[in-house]
């Protein structure tokens, strides 16, 4: 009897477990099959985790956002979130207001609020944040971290991105100069 409540509370244990997975891993690929889908100008800095292997780590127009430039809400606490609203320049998005509440009329990024973006521009209240959305880190095969990051000086890289309605986003293709030079598997 014992044995058996064991038993059940192993399997049920397990199949939590891989339920969990199985939203993870679907959860993922719905945003990156029906998000809407933009384009973002971005800087790689550093290409290397030892779990995961090579990465990019990226920065774009909406890693450092100015309350002073941008309408909208201005003062922020660190690790509030924020939605960050776009319009389109060219072929890429750029931001155009920033808000504590999701408007509900445009395409927006979901985001949280990382820190000041330096002492200087950082005054009471702070008028300059560093903002994470989820896509700072694009993996790329072994071996090729450390040769997008010699891209950066000198070749335009950027990103595809889906974008959820919520503004939750995940990263799509990195790209440069219009080519796909890599992109993520859905499953």
């Amino acid at each position: 009897m014992i044995a058996r409540r064991i038993r059940r509370g192993a399997l049920a244990a397990f199949l939590l477990q891989a339920a969990l997975l199985a939203w993870l891993v679907a959860d993922r690929a719905i945003l990156l099959r029906t998000g809407t889908e933009i384009r973002l100008a971005v800087v790689p800095v550093d290409p290397r985790d030892l779990l995961r292997g090579d990465y990019v780590v990226l920065a774009t127009p909406l890693s450092r956002i100015r309350t002073d430039v941008l309408s909208g809400d201005d003062a922020f606490s660190i690790g509030e979130t924020v939605f960050v609203a776009l319009e389109r320049s060219g072929d890429a998005w750029r931001p155009i207001a920033v808000h504590r509440k999701r408007p509900a009329d445009a395409l927006v990024l979901q985001g949280r609020i990382s820190g000041p973006d330096g002492v200087a521009d950082c005054t009471d209240p702070c008028r300059a944040y560093r903002v994470e959305y989820g896509l700072e880190r694009f993996f790329v095969p072994e071996g090729k971290g450390r040769e997008l990051e010699r891209l950066r000086n000198g070749e335009q890289l950027e990103v595809d991105v889906a974008v959820a309605g919520s503004g939750r986003a995940a990263l799509k293709r990195l790209i440069r100069d219009g080519r796909v030079l890599y992109e993520v598997d859905l499953l």
